[in-house]
């Protein structure tokens, strides 16, 4: 009887363990594997209320059953309460692609768009993740450097070779044009990176766009890639 009360937290570790090795194994798609995650996130939520409510039924009541399921009810609530509070507490947009220029904003190489499980969105809602991005990272802006637009090139593109999961795929110095991935560590999702430079006056300015290539938000890890980068641009000349 004990067993069955512990069949939940056998399924949320199964699931979460299942997910977590399986992607960054390759056993499966880094999707798949957050996906699987996640069922055992929502899993642990679902029977985590559900068991913490016969504990407290259990306790009103004087059921012998009491113990079984409050030992039940403590890996489903160990995983449940920090999910439950970081979507609660979050103001994070839901968005999975930034870019420091909405006007003239930087296209992917179309040969990338079949290997996204999420398809490009339309001109309304084009316009509502630009607003969402206006609103939520205002610091998102191109970064000027005084360096002629040829040197500026070789700053920006050693910047990108410096930083860890990033792997430069094209590097144009005629159209001041640079494609990278960036493949996280554990799940081993692909977010795909394109940055121009071109004359800015007597320098030249860097504009980045950054994209994930699966789901419909990143949690804002976009925001922080664009961050990041303009952080090792300045470093790299410093």
């Amino acid at each position: 009887m004990e067993r069955l009360w512990m069949v939940p937290s056998y399924m949320i570790l199964t699931l979460i363990v299942l997910g977590t090795i399986g992607a960054f194994t390759g056993a499966v798609t880094p999707f798949r594997g957050f996906s699987l995650v996640f069922l055992g996130v929502v899993t642990s939520v679902v029977f985590g209320i559900a068991l913490a409510g016969a504990a407290a039924f259990a306790s009103a009541t004087g059921k012998s059953w009491r113990p079984r399921a409050l030992r039940g009810a403590i890996l489903p609530l160990i995983v449940a309460i920090p999910a439950f509070i970081a979507v609660n507490m979050s103001s994070l947009p839901t968005m999975n692609d930034v870019s420091t220029d909405l006007g003239d904003r930087l296209e992917f190489d179309p040969e990338l768009t079949p290997l996204r499980t999420s398809a490009e969105p339309g001109e309304e809602q084009r316009a509502h993740f630009d607003a969402l991005q206006q609103q939520s990272y205002p610091d998102l802006v191109p970064i000027v450097v005084a360096l002629p637009p040829d040197q500026a090139f070789e700053q920006a593109k050693r910047a990108a070779e410096s930083l860890p999961g990033w792997q430069v795929t094209s590097a144009d110095a005629a159209t001041g044009r640079i494609e990278a991935t960036d493949t996280s560590r554990i799940f081993h999702f692909v977010d795909d990176v394109v940055i121009r430079v071109r004359p800015d006056g007597a320098g030249s300015r860097i504009d980045m766009r950054s994209r994930s290539r699966d789901g419909l938000g990143d949690l804002g890890q976009n925001a922080r890639r664009v961050r990041t980068y303009f952080e090792a641009v300045k470093k790299s000349g410093s």
